[in-house]
């Protein structure tokens, strides 16, 4: 049943997708760690969100409006960076299903350059690369990382964070973890 569910959201994303008009030009930033900083720097406010994503991955989808209400209740610079490879279908589907949560979203995505095509080998490594010393570095998705006005990584969260709770739902890491750096 859960496989079928999965199949019927990819195939509406892709018809979605498939539906925009060929003028709609989306901006899609590409990125690798040693460019986050900048961005933050970069930005008017006061703190720089960035969630990564990927359009098969079930938490990234769970975890998105968590992430989405927590960077407009605090307003923040976000972005949502997609670790799948530049210009896949996944990347495209990826991009629709942002847009079609919030028209308005910031869309980055990990430089093939940089990383390679390989999905689970370029998040390993920019996970290893973006994660200060201080956090445990886990090649997990749906991460937070939060960097302030100057650069600097406040935090990178994993799957641990969570600390027993209910997968499905992140909220309660996201109060206890992120919320108490923005205050």
């Amino acid at each position: 049943m859960k496989k079928l569910l999965l199949a019927l959201l990819a195939i509406i994303v892709m018809q979605f997708a498939n539906a925009q008009s060929a003028d709609e030009k989306i901006d899609v930033l590409v990125v690798d760690a040693a460019s986050l900083p900048q961005v933050a720097k970069d930005s008017d406010k006061d703190y720089t969100l960035f969630y990564t994503f990927g359009i098969w991955c079930e938490p990234c989808r769970l975890h998105l409006p968590t992430a989405i209400k927590l960077a407009k209740d605090y307003n923040l610079n976000f972005y949502v960076i997609i670790v799948d490879e530049q210009g896949s279908d996944m990347t495209q589907n990826a991009v629709a299903f942002l847009k079609e949560q919030d028209k308005d979203i910031q869309i980055a995505i990990l430089s093939d350059e940089v990383y390679g095509k390989r999905t689970k080998k370029r998040n390993r490594q920019f996970v290893k690369e973006i994660t200060p010393a201080k956090f445990e570095t886990i090649d997990d998705f749906s991460k937070y990382i939060l960097l302030n006005d100057k650069g600097e990584v406040l935090i990178v969260t994993n799957y641990k964070d969570k600390e027993g709770g209910d997968w499905r739902d992140d909220s309660p890491m996201v109060q206890k973890k992120i919320v108490p750096l923005l205050n």
